[in-house]
């Protein structure tokens, strides 16, 4: 699976999927020092999962020099710590670290987090036949967007994840809605106050643009927008 590695509520979304289908989520290290680093703060503690959660595995990829696999009989310990950034050695002591050799013998039991900028991790990983690769991105928006999908469907094409570009199958969930999915929304919420945010200026039915207020006081009687750093006591 894959997701912009600093957005921690799709990042928690997969977390839970992994949670309710038996799976470990196998997160890399940057995600894994984000959550470290979330968990040490007292304002946002306990917001995501830590890193050390039992639903969690953290993936060690091979370094400079390709260590991790070694026998540490020949190669020591410190050569081994050496072989990575100093940020990334406590991970070799954690209890649910994991790298492609556990992945590997047991990939039923992993939901494996790969992002676009560690795709080479899948030739040590080696999904098996049948693997499924789900997306949780923004659509390409541009052409080096469009250039750079291109490049990680044809990695996912070679190792078998998608039989061929067809098979790509995309669902559009950016979380705008439409005028009738909003009023729908609206009608069914009851509130007694209607503040919109998130949402631009439009026009009514006759054409002419209206303000958040005016567009939305159609659907309700009570409406009050705000702009940004404003304050609505309740």
């Amino acid at each position: 699976c894959s997701y912009p590695m600093r957005d921690l509520d799709r990042f928690h979304s997969f977390y839970l999927a992994a949670k309710a289908t038996g799976r470990y989520l196998v997160i890399d290290l940057k995600q894994a020092y984000l959550l470290n680093l979330f968990n040490a703060s007292q304002t946002v503690k306990g917001l995501y999962p830590s890193s050390t959660d039992p639903q969690i595995k953290i993936y060690m990829p091979r370094g400079s020099w390709s260590l991790i696999d070694k026998d540490l009989n020949y190669f020591s310990e410190k050569q081994l710590r050496g072989d990575y950034a100093i940020w990334k050695r406590e991970f070799l002591d954690y209890d649910n670290m994991v790298d492609f050799r556990d992945i590997v013998k047991h990939q039923k039991e992993f939901m494996f987090y790969c992002s676009d900028f560690n795709l080479q991790d899948l030739i040590d990983v080696k999904p098996a036949e049948g693997s499924s690769y789900i997306r949780s991105s923004t659509e390409p928006f541009s052409e080096e967007m469009t250039l750079d999908i291109k490049r990680i469907k044809n990695w996912y094409l070679h190792f078998g994840l998608i039989t061929n570009e067809k098979k790509w199958h995309q669902i559009h969930v950016s979380g705008h809605g439409s005028g009738d999915q909003i009023k729908r929304v609206i009608d069914g919420s009851n509130a007694k106050l209607l503040i919109p945010i998130h949402t631009s200026t439009s026009k009514d039915e006759s054409g002419k643009i209206v303000d958040n207020e005016g567009y939305h006081r159609k659907w309700h009687q009570n409406v009050h927008s705000v702009n940004q750093f404003d304050k609505y006591e309740m």
